[in-house]
């Protein structure tokens, strides 16, 4: 079982493959947000960040090359993603709203309820995200039975590398400015190098 050590040795690592291509990254997230204005094509381009990045973990600077390469393949398995997680997503924020403006006495603990709902769920599609660009089959349900099995396995793990993930895209959602410095690739890299890690062990 991974532990505590092993994540913080990950996100480490993560972090030094990203600033050493770094003006790459920027410029591939670039490309991801000016597609994603469109809201379509977002899970396109996502897909092609975590293609490039993938590129990156075997020690391939391919870019905007390896950006495009992902975002052009594999469209069935995008769009389901972003149907998927837009859905969910959209229910889980109309109950933290509902719940946060009731007055009812279980209100407050509903909210709470929603809010680690929603934290469970996006961590579970960024570790099966990351599932899905490692495995041999591309298949979306093979990748959350494994991004579920690597939580359930490897818990502690599997906290410490999310804590980073959660405040990246917390501050990315409110402030849009660390998506133009790269946020949407380092992320990227963190999930596909813990799953690597999960794999050598």
């Amino acid at each position: 079982m991974l532990g505590i050590a092993e994540g913080w040795q990950v996100i480490v690592d993560a972090a030094k493959t990203w600033w050493q291509d770094w003006s790459n990254q920027a410029l591939v997230c670039l490309a991801a947000i000016l597609l994603s204005l469109t809201i379509v094509l977002y899970p396109a381009a996502l897909f092609g960040v975590f293609h490039e990045a993938r590129d990156l973990t075997h020690g391939l600077r391919t870019g905007l090359a390896g950006f495009w390469k992902g975002f052009k393949t594999d469209f069935r398995n995008n769009l389901v993603w972003g149907m998927v997680n837009t859905v969910v997503l959209a229910l889980l924020g109309l109950n933290i709203w509902f719940y946060a403006n009731t007055q009812y006495s279980f209100a407050p603990a509903l909210t709470g309820f929603s809010i680690l709902l929603g934290v469970f769920w996006l961590s579970w599609q960024f570790f099966s995200l990351a599932c899905l660009f490692l495995q041999e089959e591309r298949s979306l349900k093979l990748a959350w039975k494994n991004g579920f099995a690597v939580m359930v396995s490897h818990p502690l793990y599997v906290t410490l590398i999310s804590i980073p993930v959660l405040v990246l895209l917390f501050l990315s959602a409110r402030y849009f400015i660390p998506l133009f410095f790269g946020a949407e690739s380092l992320l990227a890299l963190l999930g596909l190098m813990s799953i690597q890690r999960t794999l050598k062990a």
